[in-house]
């Protein structure tokens, strides 16, 4: 271990170093690890904290809640905790661990290790660094893969030569940090890269797993560099053949705002695009509904979420003020006016056309104009 240190936010220095105090009362080493390091080197602001301990986790894990107050999930599988604590800080409580990886892309067989074997299993070397935080060496260095000096050079390198083989959502996260930070693949990494992809190792992912790192991909502040990383090195038509950035994700603020547009904007193709994600039920009906009112040009006939306005509003800036709001006509208004039958159906779709041009503000002026229509 290094005597070079990393410079811990002040915030953070009671949480870590009370954590730490326990963990060497208990005799189990603790580790500050991977992406915070990096972004706290960087001078980067981050609430996602994770911590590798070489022993077990659940003690410090109550610890957590006893001391800061917030909610705990265990994954059985890795042993993890998360932890949010009442203070918005989010920390994942990892025991150290190697991986064997079965087969290429399943996800690995993990034993319990040290942190050096830990931190060799992570994606690429600037996520490999550790710093102690136990109060007798806290900020101390461990950096066995020259992770400092690849964040220097803004340098993505894999630990091996079988990353990309074992768990081929690597290649969709080395672009995503290059885009992210403004940095590049290592040559031999580049190389790696082109290889899995002319070898398309990417299909050996699920959906499920392809679609998590596109959304993580959408939540970026900036995603704009690394959509054309993914298509610089053929990497968007795994995601679903003819994805392609447009200039209206910039107005887009949020991720589900972003799979909106791009959803609206895949041509015919859109809800195909929407069913791949395989996402939550709620957004996937909202998302749904909003492809339904793009596609149709109408005032909806139901009320929409701000979600929807919000994407609509992006797509077709010019929108009338009552474009967006439930058509001013029900049925039973057409229905008083005389109408019947596939009329009803055929007014009130006129209705919602004319509220959506915003050549009418009220129901009166809807049904008079309606009542002009030729009837069947």
């Amino acid at each position: 271990m290094s005597k070079d240190t990393v410079s811990i936010p002040r915030k953070h220095k009671e949480v870590l170093l009370a954590i730490g105090a326990y963990a060497q009362k208990l005799g189990t080493k603790a580790w500050l690890v991977g992406g915070a390091v990096r972004d706290f080197y960087l001078k980067k602001e981050t609430l996602d904290i994770d911590i590798t301990f070489e022993g077990n986790v659940e003690p410090l894990a109550n610890l957590c809640l006893r001391r800061w107050g917030g909610t705990k999930h265990k994954f059985t599988q890795f042993g993890t905790y998360r932890v949010e604590l009442e203070s918005g800080l989010k920390l994942d409580l990892v025991r150290a661990r190697k991986e064997i990886y079965p087969r290429p892309a399943a996800l690995p067989v993990v034993e319990p290790s040290v942190i050096k074997d830990d931190l060799f299993r992570r994606d690429f070397t600037v996520n490999a660094w550790a710093v102690s935080i136990w109060p007798q060496d806290f900020a101390s260095s461990f950096d066995p893969f020259s992770a400092r000096q690849d964040i220097d050079a803004g340098l993505v390198r894999v630990l091996h030569d079988k990353s990309f083989l074992d768990d081929p959502t690597r290649l969709f996260r080395a672009l995503r940090f290059a885009g992210r930070f403004g940095w590049e693949l290592a040559p031999k990494t580049k190389k790696l890269f082109k290889e899995a992809v002319s070898q398309q190792y990417p299909l050996l992912l699920t959906r499920e797993r392809v679609s998590r790192e596109f959304i993580k991909i959408l939540e970026e502040h900036k995603p704009q560099p690394i959509f054309a990383l993914l298509k610089q090195y053929g990497l968007l038509d795994f995601i679903y053949p003819g994805l392609a950035w447009t200039d209206k994700l910039l107005k887009a603020k949020t991720m589900p705002e972003r799979l909106g547009v791009l959803v609206c904007s895949m041509d015919k193709s859109g809800a195909a695009f929407l069913k791949s994600l395989r996402l939550p039920k709620e957004l996937t009906q909202q998302l749904q509904t909003l492809l339904e009112v793009f596609e149709a040009q109408r005032a909806p006939l139901s009320a929409l979420t701000p979600l929807q306005k919000n994407v609509l509003r992006i797509l077709y800036p010019q929108l009338p003020p009552f474009a967006l709001e439930s058509c001013f006509v029900r049925g039973n208004d057409l229905k008083n006016r005389g109408f019947c039958g596939s009329n009803i159906s055929s007014a009130l779709e006129y209705c919602c056309s004319l509220q959506w041009r915003g050549e009418v503000s009220s129901a009166q002026e809807a049904l008079d104009k309606a009542e002009k229509l030729p009837k069947k």
